[in-house]
């Protein structure tokens, strides 16, 4: 290297312009080969940046659908949505700034430093020195920038709560004259976020003007100690020159690299908040052995009890046995554990304690798919898409026929007010339903479970919805689907469970009557007393 930058000067010396058409030809080539081999690595960067994304964004949305619903019990729907996309967002932008920085500048630095070596070691063992010092401010900034962006994003996370739950709850808020108190919440919660917001935007503009500082006073030195082994004759000025202008290479790539760190905490930040949704613990698993679930007998409840995660038992020592093609109706006081025994037969949660079996297989050998494919569910609260009325009632179940949908229509008396719309059958209905009322959004619901034509269904509170024209049609379909179908109905009003083969009165988690309506009603029990409060209510 050396006898090359010897002999380029005799050469500049004795034929200054052949030695500058080597320089220009030179310049020419490094410039076209360098923009050239930069055009394809950041072709090649961009697919590895938007692939990576696209896998964390897929990753994340799969995880959200494999995790139980106790999971979701327990968060905060507006900072799982911040996860989803504010704390992904994040991590995009740390890929963008640090990916090429992260795995070229080290390169270019090495290259450089090697050429410094190979001109002085004994300048380059001095820029050596300042490593350490370098490194430790970088961490030092690093990580209080990694712990305020984590910071950062559950605040933001909480911001988009407040998003939600006034979005959803808008209605009420206007009712009560409450907006006061939602806005002065809110304005409470994003005036922590801007504030910590603006501690880690402090802190990451530090990088630029940090890491430039410590280049030129580097720089100085280098200046200072080079000119002095030139004047003592122990460096040839051209090679100072030399080294110098080469250091000065340097300095953009170092820049670039502690720039790009502290952009990648930022986005570790954010990924250690998504890897916490992605390591969730799954509380309800499918089995590696699984069995296919068969109905021809019975479901039996064999001294079940489950408990959520504070330790309350919900339900306690349940026995009961179900044969197919029974009615059972489940009634008691709110809280008693009726939708928490449902959950238990569709495995949204595990049993803690004893276990229910399907023709005598406990059901926790059947994979949650397969069992669920035997259910059909019509909750008290009517969850539909912002999709068709087509696509809502075939939920799961996109290559149904249109004439099998009028069908399951027509059978939850939905039909005619789904013709009444602008576009029938292929008409938005609006998030969550919104376009829709109360009694049309639960006979859409019921329409889906009869099409789904499962050999257990499900009934919470299917009919509370419902006027009472709308109620005594859709009751008869109800009736007509039941009589071939073992099912589980869940009601307040006792009015539609006194036909039920089998009526269990629960409180606090335990069976405490059962029989047919009339043998309740001569036992004088809770059945009852329920059944007396409600006519003296009615009346």
């Amino acid at each position: 290297y050396q006898n090359f930058i010897t002999w380029f000067g005799h050469l500049a010396k004795g034929e200054p312009f052949t030695a500058l058409a080597y320089l220009s030809i030179a310049l020419v080539v490094i410039t076209v080969l360098k923009n050239g081999f930069r055009f394809l690595a950041m072709n090649f960067m961009v697919l590895i940046r938007n692939r990576s994304i696209q896998e964390i964004r897929q990753n994340v949305y799969q995880r959200c659908l494999d995790l139980p619903i106790a999971f979701f019990n327990n968060e905060r729907k507006g900072d799982l949505m911040s996860r989803m996309s504010n704390d992904v967002k994040e991590i995009e932008f740390a890929l963008m700034v640090s990916l090429e920085a992260l795995y070229f500048q080290p390169l270019n630095i090495i290259l450089f430093m090697v050429a410094l070596v190979m001109l002085s070691a004994k300048l380059t063992l001095y820029i050596l020195l300042f490593l350490p010092i370098t490194a430790l401010i970088i961490g030092l900034i690093g990580r209080s920038l990694r712990k305020r962006s984590t910071r950062n994003q559950e605040l933001l996370g909480k911001v988009m709560t407040a998003y939600d739950e006034t979005l959803g709850g808008i209605r009420i808020i206007k009712a009560f004259n409450a907006a006061g108190f939602f806005s002065q919440k809110y304005k409470e919660q994003d005036e922590a976020y801007t504030r910590n917001n603006i501690g880690v935007q402090r802190r990451y503009d530090l990088a630029s003007p940090m890491s430039e500082t410590i280049g030129i006073g580097v720089s100085a030195l280098l200046l200072w100690l080079g000119g002095s082994m030139v004047f003592r004759n122990e460096l040839d000025p051209e090679f100072f020159l030399t080294y110098f202008a080469i250091f000065s290479q340097l300095i953009p790539p170092f820049k670039a690299f502690s720039n790009a760190l502290y952009a990648a905490q930022k986005g570790i930040a954010s990924l250690d908040r998504i890897q916490e949704l992605v390591t969730a613990p799954v509380t309800v698993e499918d089995p590696i052995v699984a069995e296919v679930p068969v109905f021809n007998n019975n479901i039996v409840l064999k001294n079940v009890g489950f408990g959520y995660l504070d330790g309350a038992k919900v339900i306690d020592g349940f026995d009961l046995e179900i044969k197919k093609g029974q009615t059972i109706a489940l009634v008691g006081p709110s809280g008693a554990g009726k939708t928490t025994l449902t959950d238990l037969l569709a495995r949204f949660y595990d049993v803690t304690d004893g276990g229910i079996l399907l023709d005598g297989v406990d059901i926790r050998k059947f994979k949650q798919d397969d069992l669920r494919r035997l259910i059909g569910i019509v909750n008290q609260e009517n969850i539909l898409f912002n999709e068709t009325v087509r696509n809502n009632i075939a939920l799961g179940m996109p290559k149904t026929p249109l004439e099998a949908v009028i069908d399951a229509a027509k059978a939850a008396n939905a039909h005619e007010f789904i013709m009444e719309m602008d576009h029938g059958y292929d008409t938005e209905i609006g998030e969550r339903g919104g376009k829709l009322s109360g009694g049309q959004k639960q006979r859409l619901a019921i329409a889906r479970a009869l099409l789904k034509d499962p050999e257990i269904l499900i009934l919470d509170e299917a009919t509370s919805a419902l006027d009472s024209n709308s109620e005594k049609a859709v009751q008869q379909a109800l009736e007509k689907l039941m009589s071939s179908k073992t099912s589980i109905i869940i009601a307040h009003r006792l009015s539609t469970v006194i036909h039920a083969d089998v009526i269990i009165v629960l409180d606090k988690g335990k069976m405490i009557e059962k029989g047919t309506h009339n043998e309740l009603l001569e036992q004088k029990g809770m059945y009852f007393n329920l059944i007396q409060l409600q006519q003296l209510l009615s009346n």
